[in-house]
């Protein structure tokens, strides 16, 4: 096991550099023009100038702060509306339609009524960002509480457990896998409406900076805002994953065990027979 992910770290590695190497291999050539595809270690200087100046943190404090809010404002009333109508089958009777009609609508349609509802100060951008974050976190709460096995439900109350303390000890636990994957889909929506209401109007933010940078043809700081934008969802997913497992020692247990079993089946099988 530790040699295949020792191997796939090494593959993954190898993967990246050979890219990376490709790309300053063509840009250096002549072969395409330099100005509109600048070099990796083009970017890495304009990056480090950035930098330097200030101005790349200033821009990634703001987006990090806006995607932040939005998205536990948005997972927050997703988790809350979603745990409500699967426990209450009035409520969702009632309002489920209007839920369906709204989730139909592109979350990057709403950008010119968001402008015009809050102008572009920072309400805009994480009323977008909330309103992107909720409908993936909703439906998986749904669908997680909706579905929970019901021999648990009985089971436990079997042993006295009702009211709150199965919906707390049974239902929420089991419905916490779906909840886990609706936020972590949510982490890449945030960032894709981050850069769509910074593109709107903002005075500084990543999708701030990639478009002024345009404005002035400087294509290497366009890269590099791109390379933040995908450094941010790679450490944001990375986080997430890690206090997951933190908080929850036993997500994904049952998956690993299923590994070391197969694995045991694998070596079993490839053993030369007596």
């Amino acid at each position: 096991m530790a040699f295949k992910l020792k191997r796939n770290t090494v593959a993954g590695a190898l993967g990246t550099v050979g890219f990376f190497a490709v790309w300053e291999a063509i840009s250096s050539s002549g072969l395409v023009n330099n100005i509109m595809l600048p070099a990796p270690t083009t970017i890495v200087l304009s990056g480090w100038e950035l930098l330097a100046s200030g101005e790349l943190l200033r821009h990634l404090g703001a987006s990090l702060w806006r995607s932040l809010l939005g998205f536990v404002v948005g997972s927050v009333l997703a988790i809350a509306v979603g745990v409500a109508m699967a426990q209450l089958p009035l409520l969702n009777a009632t309002i489920n339609p209007l839920v369906q009609m709204f989730r139909a609508i592109p979350a990057l349609a709403f950008v010119p009524l968001a402008i015009f509802w809050f102008g572009i100060g920072e309400l805009s951008k994480v009323f977008l960002i909330a309103w992107g974050v909720f409908f993936p976190v909703w439906v998986n709460t749904y669908l997680g509480v909706r579905d929970t096995n019901p021999l648990l439900g009985r089971a436990a109350a079997s042993l006295g457990a009702r009211g709150w303390r199965k919906f707390a000890f049974v239902v929420i636990p089991g419905a916490l896998p779906f909840i886990i994957a609706g936020l972590r889909v949510s982490l890449s929506v945030a960032l894709v409406l981050l850069v769509a209401s910074e593109l709107a109007g903002a005075a500084f933010g990543v999708g701030y900076l990639i478009q002024m940078s345009q404005q002035v043809f400087r294509v290497d700081y366009m890269f590099v805002g791109l390379i933040v934008l995908g450094i941010m969802g790679v450490v944001a997913d990375f986080l997430f994953e890690g206090a997951i497992r933190r908080l929850l020692p036993w997500y994904g247990a049952e998956k690993s065990q299923r590994g070391a079993v197969g694995n045991k089946k694998e070596r079993k099988l490839a053993e030369p027979a007596a």
